[in-house]
C-alpha cells in the first residue's frame, strides 16, 4: 500500500521545533500541564523522540492522550510506535493497534479535516498500519451481484465479531476481545477520514505478507533508532572499549559540530557526584546544548549495549543514572593524571569540550573492565559458581561476583537480595575489589590444601547443589579439622560430629578459642591474614549460631533440622549410590 500525500502536509508534520527547557521540564514532570497551556502545540512539537514516548505513556495511564496525540508529527508518533510497539525484532501487535486506535481517536475528537487521519498514516508508513491489522483478521470480499454473498459470509465468520465496511465491499471479522475491537475501530475511523483510502487499507491487509512486511519495517526502525543512538549492538558495544586517562588527558580536541544542538536541548541538568556537577557547570557558553545532545545519544548507546529494550521507560531512567556514574568516575580518574592542578574543575571542563562526554565515559569504563576482569578470574579459577556466576559464594561475595561480571559491572545492594547499582567513584571501585578479593580468599581457605582442603567434588554429591554456598562446606570442614581421629581433610557431618562439635566447640554460648586460632593460622599460611577478620566475623559467626541452635532427639541432633552444615543427610543420595556400588 503505498501513495503519495500531499507535500505540504507532509512538510508540516515533519518539520522540526524547539522548546525551551524549562517548558520541557513542567511537561515531562506534569503531562496533565498541557490542558492548561495555550501553547501546546509549540511544546508538544519541541518534545524529543524519548521526552514525546514518556508523555505519551503517562498520558496513556490517564487516560488523556487527547491531550499531546493531535499536536504530534508524524515523526513522534514513528519514535512511539518504534520505542513503544516492538518486543526485540518483533512487532508487539496488541500494542501496536491500541495506538493507532487511540491516534485515530485523538484525531476524531479533535475534530480534524477530513483526510488528516490519512495524511498522518501515509507519513508514518502505512506498511505498518496493514501489518499491525493483519494478525487474526479475517477479511470476505462481497459480490455485489449476489445476493446470497453477506450471508454466507456471516455463517462463514460466526465465531467472529463482524462488521460491514461502509461502502458494502467487505465484511471483517476479528476476534471479540480488546485487540479486535481496536481493529475495527482503528479500521472505521480510516473509513470515516476517507472512504477509499479506508478500502485500500483493507485490501492491503488482504493482500499482505507479514514477514515481507516485517522485515522491511525492522530495518527502517533500526535506522531511526541508531539516529537516535539506540545503534547496533556490535558498534554499540564498542562504547565499552576503555580508555587509558593518561591518553585522555593528552588527546587532541575533536570536532563536535555534527551534534548541534542548543540550551533548549537540555531536558535536564547533568547529575551525578559533586565533581559532575561542579565540571559541567565550568562548561563554557554554548556547550551545554551540545553536550546535552551527546550525553542524550550517549544513554541510548548505553542502553543498545546492554542489549535492553529501547523506549522503556525504567530502563532509561536506569540507563540515565549508568552514565552519570561512568562519566563521573572517568573524570575523577582524569584528575589522577594532574595532581594538584590549581583549577580541577576547569581542567575536567576542557576536556570534556576536547574529547566530549563519550570518551570520558570510556575513561571511567576502564575501571569498570578491570573489576569485570578480576571478576572473570574469580569465577574461573575457584569452584565459585553452579546455576549462575557466584551462587556458591556466600552473601554479600555471591551477589557481588554476579553483578561486576557483566558486562556494565555494578555494586551490589547488599540490603537486598539481587538490586545493584552503577559504580559512581573510585571509593566503589575500592569496595567492589575489596569484595572480589575476599570472594576469592573465602574459596582459597575452603579448596586448597593449606587452607581446609575441601575436595570440590563434594559439591556434586549433595542432594540440592543448586542451595548449597562454600560456606556451609568450609563451616563443615572446620568441624572436621578439630575432630579427635579425624583422618580425611572433609566429609559430611554424622549425628556423633555434630554432638561432639555442640559440646566441646561452645562455652558460655561463644567458640572456643581453638577455632579462632585454627581459622586464622590457615588464612595466615595462605597469605590471606588480612581478610582473617571479615571472613572470621562471616564464617565463624554463622557456625556459633548453627552449632546454638542444633535441636536434640534425647543425645542425637536432628539432621532433617541442620541447616546450613554438610551433614549424611546432605548427600544421602550420593551415599545410596555409592552404597549400592
Amino acid at each position: 500500500m503505498t501513495e503519495t500525500r500531499d507535500p505540504a502536509s507532509q512538510e508540516a508534520a515533519n518539520s522540526p521545533s524547539t522548546t525551551d527547557a524549562d517548558d520541557l521540564r513542567v511537561v515531562l514532570d506534569d503531562p496533565l500541564s498541557l490542558e492548561s497551556r495555550d501553547d501546546v502545540e509549540r511544546v508538544v512539537a519541541g518534545l524529543p523522540p524519548a521526552a514525546f514516548v514518556r508523555v505519551a505513556r503517562r498520558l496513556r495511564e490517564e487516560g488523556r492522550l487527547e491531550l499531546l496525540l493531535p499536536h504530534a508529527s508524524a515523526d513522534q508518533l514513528v519514535s512511539l510506535i518504534d520505542l513503544d510497539a516492538w518486543q526485540g525484532d518483533r512487532i508487539d501487535v496488541a500494542r501496536a493497534r491500541r495506538w493507532l486506535m487511540a491516534i485515530g481517536e485523538s484525531w476524531a475528537a479533535a475534530d480534524k479535516p477530513r483526510g488528516a487521519l490519512v495524511d498522518v498514516m501515509y507519513a508514518m508508513d502505512p506498511e505498518f498500519w496493514t501489518l499491525a491489522l493483519f494478525a487474526e483478521t479475517r477479511i470476505i470480499t462481497l459480490d455485489l451481484e449476489d445476493d446470497a454473498s453477506r450471508q454466507d459470509a456471516l455463517e462463514v465468520l460466526a465465531e467472529f465479531r463482524v462488521w460491514e465496511t461502509p461502502d458494502g465491499f467487505f465484511i471483517i471479522g476479528v476476534p471479540d476481545d480488546e485487540d479486535g475491537l481496536a481493529t475495527l475501530r482503528v479500521l472505521a475511523r480510516v473509513y470515516e477520514d476517507d472512504l477509499a483510502q479506508g478500502r485500500k487499507l483493507v485490501l492491503s491487509v488482504l493482500a499482505a505478507l507479514p514477514s515481507e512486511i516485517e522485515e522491511t519495517l525492522l530495518r527502517f526502525r533500526s535506522g531511526r533508532l541508531a539516529d537516535l543512538g539506540f545503534v547496533e549492538w556490535r558498534d554499540a558495544v564498542a562504547l565499552f572499549r576503555p580508555l587509558d586517562y593518561r591518553v585522555a588527558a593528552e588527546a587532541a580536541p575533536r570536532d563536535f559540530r555534527w551534534l548541534g544542538g542548543d540550551e533548549g536541548s537540555q531536558i535536564a541538568p547533568f547529575r551525578g557526584n559533586e565533581l559532575l556537577r561542579r565540571a559541567t557547570a565550568r562548561l563554557p557558553d554554548g556547550e551545554h546544548g551540545v553536550r546535552a545532545r551527546e550525553f542524550l545519544l550517549l544513554v541510548n548507546e548505553v542502553i543498545a549495549a546492554q542489549r535492553l529494550p529501547p523506549g522503556d521507560e525504567v530502563v532509561g531512567e536506569r540507563a540515565v543514572d549508568q552514565t552519570h556514574a561512568t562519566i563521573a568516575l572517568g573524570l575523577e580518574l582524569l584528575l589522577q593524571s594532574r595532581p594538584g592542578h590549581p583549577d580541577p574543575d576547569g581542567f575536567l571542563a576542557d576536556r570534556i569540550v576536547a574529547i566530549g562526554l563519550r570518551d570520558v565515559f570510556r575513561v571511567g569504563y576502564g575501571a569498570l573492565d578491570k573489576l569485570r576482569r578480576a571478576a572473570i578470574a574469580l569465577h574461573r579459577s575457584m569452584r565459585v559458581s553452579t546455576t549462575h556466576v557466584g551462587s556458591l559464594l556466600d552473601r554479600p561475595w555471591g551477589q557481588a561476583l554476579s553483578a561486576l561480571c557483566r558486562l556494565y559491572p555494578e555494586l551490589p545492594i547488599e540490603a537486598t537480595a539481587s538490586s545493584t547499582r552503577p559504580i559512581r567513584s573510585l571509593l566503589d571501585v575500592a569496595r567492589a575489589t575489596e569484595r572480589i578479593a575476599e570472594g576469592g580468599a573465602l574459596a582459597a581457605l575452603t579448596y586448597l590444601e593449606r587452607g581446609y582442603g575441601v575436595d570440590p567434588a563434594w559439591i556434586d554429591r549433595v542432594d540440592e547443589p543448586e542451595k548449597l554456598a562454600i560456606g556451609d562446606l568450609l563451616r563443615s570442614a572446620i568441624i572436621h579439622a578439630l575432630l579427635p581421629g579425624s583422618v580425611s581433610r572433609f566429609a559430611p557431618l554424622t549425628p556423633g560430629d555434630l554432638a561432639w562439635a555442640h559440646a566441646n566447640l561452645l562455652h558460655a554460648g561463644a567458640l572456643v578459642d581453638e577455632v579462632a586460632r585454627d581459622f586464622s593460622a590457615r588464612c595466615d599460611a595462605l597469605g590471606l591474614g588480612r581478610y582473617t577478620k571479615v571472613l572470621s566475623d562471616n564464617v565463624l559467626t554463622r557456625l556459633r549460631v548453627e552449632l546454638l541452635g542444633l535441636e536434640f532427639d534425647g543425645d542425637t541432633p536432628d539432621l532433617v533440622r541442620v541447616g546450613g552444615l554438610v551433614t549424611i543427610q546432605s548427600v544421602s543420595m550420593w551415599i545410596t549410590v555409592e552404597g549400592k556400588n
